[in-house]
């Protein structure tokens, strides 16, 4: 019983650590930037991220407020959803001109419809190659 409350927890910990980073990543910092905010090293950002280190509630605290979110906002286990995904997107697009959105939105678009056409065999290709390349 013991052995299977340590693997929930583990379990627990990588999906709060991948909140965090879709968060930290929606918010355009790097693992570094948020680390330094935090005054503590990149690595320990890295391990909360992967679950190796489950955050301590103060800590959770200090990410939400980093990351402007509420603490519960972090303990919301599911996928990303949408509303995570256009965020991430509009973060990164907020410094562009209209033009230049409006041309990056198009290439997403275009993107995804050829992407969808695919088989999975080749869709992997595809997400290796982008992968590389980004």
């Amino acid at each position: 019983m013991r052995q299977k409350e340590l693997s929930s927890e583990k379990q627990l910990a990588r999906e709060v650590g991948g909140i965090i980073a879709i968060r930290r990543k929606a918010k355009g910092l790097t693992q570094a930037q948020l680390a330094e905010q935090m005054d503590i090293e990149k690595e320990s950002v890295s391990r909360i991220e992967t679950g190796h280190i489950a955050p301590s509630l103060a800590r959770l605290a200090q990410i939400a407020k980093l990351l402007d979110c509420e603490i519960s906002d972090l303990l919301k286990i599911s996928t990303p959803d949408v509303s995570d995904q256009a965020l991430a997107l509009m973060n990164r697009m907020e410094d562009l001109s209209e033009s230049q959105q409006t041309i990056l939105l198009d290439l997403f678009a275009k993107v995804a419809l050829a992407m969808s056409k695919l088989n999975i065999k080749d869709r992997k290709v595809v997400e290796k190659f982008l992968g590389d390349i980004l």
